[in-house]
């Protein structure tokens, strides 16, 4: 009997998720045709969760590699389309104006939206969420990117928000963040270890982008020296860059937090010389 290929699947990749995962799969429901989800060595229920939502799981091992997953996640997925998708996600669709999208489409990969809960304040950027699995793949052993062969940039288009968008709640708290920024830094500087050892072979690109992500990872836990340091070694390996002009932005940003930081330390200690009021001064 002839099977018609499902047109969208959900792809996840997850591990210890059983309490963010259940509201990310009942979002799903009606908006995707399949779901599948790689699980890396959860403890908890996760992967009994996900069964209970109808979803396809696998197990696999984790080797601090999100690209390495991602790739092992879709294997044996027959979708035309891919959503990357992760547990602290929540969509919001309208499945019919998805689905004729994706049916009309003639780029490989799909800007959408993502609406992030942030500490800070909400943000929202755009994200490479939505691909074609027979075209490209991912890389990148964090802050992965999709490739076509080659490692060819992707022909990409944009979702419109009322079709789809997605919500992050990975960075809703500041312990999040830090947590996430920590464990990118260790990825990062295992990647930049990786290729450091491949020598003049390295592709000088994906050294400039890894040391940009690191630098911005650095400021995300606020390690700023470090950060100050690894845009520095940006601008002097690569000048001239995009990357390198995004390191001065950042440098920018860098210094003047630190010089008002400075600033602020300064008047505290003459308060106290002055003795006047130091709490208030510290807690402003």
């Amino acid at each position: 009997m002839f099977m018609a290929r499902p047109l969208l699947a959900a792809v996840l990749i997850v591990k210890d998720e059983a309490a963010m995962l259940p509201a990310c799969l009942e979002s799903l429901a009606g908006v995707v045709d399949q779901i599948h989800v790689h699980d890396t060595g959860s403890t908890d229920a996760t992967p009994t969760i996900a069964a209970r939502y109808g979803a396809t799981v696998t197990q696999g091992d984790w080797h601090n590699d999100f690209s390495a997953a991602r790739n092992e996640a879709q294997q044996g997925c027959a979708a035309t389309w891919i959503l990357a998708i992760d547990a602290d996600h929540r969509a919001t669709a309208d499945p019919g104006a998805l689905r004729r999208l994706l049916a009309e489409v003639t780029a490989d990969a799909l800007l959408v939206q993502v609406d992030g809960a942030h500490h800070a304040g909400p943000h929202t950027q755009l994200e490479t969420r939505l691909y074609r699995p027979d075209s490209l793949s991912w890389t990148g052993r964090v802050h992965e990117r999709l490739v076509g062969p080659g490692s060819s940039a992707p022909d990409q288009g944009t979702v419109p928000p009322a079709t789809l968008r997605l919500h992050h709640l990975g960075h809703a708290t500041y312990a999040d963040r830090i947590r996430r920024a920590d464990r990118n830094i260790t990825l990062g500087k295992r990647a930049l270890d990786e290729l450091a050892a491949q020598g003049q072979a390295a592709d000088r690109q994906q050294i400039a982008r890894t040391l940009l992500d690191l630098g911005r990872d650095c400021m995300a836990a606020e390690q700023r020296q470090q950060a100050v340091d690894t845009f520095a070694l940006l601008r002097e390996l690569f000048p001239g860059t995009p990357e390198s002009s995004q390191a001065n932005d950042a440098l920018t940003r860098l210094t003047v937090g630190i010089s008002y930081d400075r600033f602020c330390q300064v008047l505290v200690d003459q308060l106290r010389a002055a003795g006047g009021p130091p709490s208030s001064a510290q807690e402003s």
